[in-house]
């Protein structure tokens, strides 16, 4: 009986977001049959429609979190909230439809009284409770994990306002490489072909679920483009100044770092809104050097002077290590 029930919820919050199931006035007629009160509830139910469409929107939202700088942990709470209101309606809607079928004088009793076609569309409701729903609160949850980008001015690309978490990371590659543990620490421990993969990975993932167009793509930025997104129009040796004190508001270094990644986006940000350019963990780029790759920034067991604006390193694509991370760009592809 209760899996009935929930067949028959089912099948009418599908038509909020499964359009592929019945039509919402076979819904209406499915429901006709057995619930005399059919037409108060459906006008309701219209009303709750449109609510729940607006609930399901402002969820979109927040999942594609483009240029909302959110923590993880408040990033998390904010998705969490909407979908227990969206659970909420739900459950509210189940209670709704039920009430009003044990009023019937008529009620069933078993779905043996379906018809085949009212019993292949209970069955689908439930494939689409089982499925549907639950891979959307897994999926949204995971795919919170969307680097937040900063339209560089002038330029045709946005940059990744934080050096890419550990937990963006695992949301897209299915694993967490790093030495120094935490969701919301610096990714470390990545080679350069890591990070590539990375960034085809996510560009095919977020493509796919339609939050950029096919023209766009996740890409590392190069050394010119990286020093670019760091000065944010300064010439001095950090974005904050030319003192070590100036370079302790930027970044975690050698000097206050406690020997350590930090969690991203703790410091001074620069005049792009970018953080941790200075510091925190090193940044591969596509820029190449022979058979090497460039990477800049410095991290947080370096001296002031290799976390400098126009200072750079390099090494071998396959060299990993645990001071050594990146950030994404999102460009229109070349």
């Amino acid at each position: 009986m209760k899996t009935l029930f929930k067949s028959i919820l089912f099948a009418v919050v599908a038509t909020i977001g499964v359009p592929v199931f019945a039509a919402p006035e076979n819904h209406e007629e499915f429901a006709r049959q057995y619930m005399p009160e059919s037409q108060t509830v459906f006008e309701r139910f219209r009303k709750d429609c449109a609510e729940t469409q607006k609930l399901r929107e402002s969820l979109a939202e927040d999942l594609r979190v483009k240029n909302r700088a959110l923590d993880d942990d408040a990033g998390y709470c904010a998705l969490s909230e909407k979908i227990a209101e969206l659970e909420k309606r739900e459950s509210e809607w189940a209670n709704t439809i039920k009430d009003a079928f044990f009023k019937h004088k008529a009620g069933m009793v078993t779905s043996e009284k379906l018809s085949d076609t009212d019993t292949v569309l209970a069955k689908n409701a439930i494939a689409w409770e089982n499925d549907v729903l639950k891979n959307l609160i897994k999926n949204s949850v995971a795919m919170f994990g969307v680097p937040v980008t900063v339209k560089i001015p002038g330029r045709n690309y946005a940059f990744g306002k934080y050096e890419v978490t550990q937990k963006q990371y695992r949301s897209v590659m299915g694993r967490n490489p790093s030495e120094f543990k935490g969701e919301n620490l610096p990714v470390e421990n990545v080679s350069w072909d890591d990070a590539v993969e990375f960034c085809k990975k996510l560009t095919e993932r977020e493509r796919a679920l339609g939050r950029i167009s096919m023209n766009q793509e996740y890409r590392l930025p190069t050394s010119d483009e990286w020093e670019h997104a760091c000065r944010a129009g300064t010439t001095t040796k950090y974005y904050t100044g030319d003192t070590e004190a100036d370079l302790a508001r930027a970044g975690w270094y050698g000097g206050n770092s406690d020997r350590k990644t930090h969690p991203v986006g703790q410091k001074v940000p620069n005049a792009f809104g970018l953080y941790d350019m200075h510091g925190n963990v090193w940044e591969w780029t596509s820029t190449p050097r022979g058979s090497n790759r460039v990477f800049r920034g410095g991290s947080w067991n370096n001296s002031a002077y290799y976390c400098e604006s126009s200072f750079w390193y390099f090494n071998s694509p396959e060299f990993r290590n645990d001071y050594l991370g990146f950030r994404v760009v999102l460009s229109e592809v070349q």
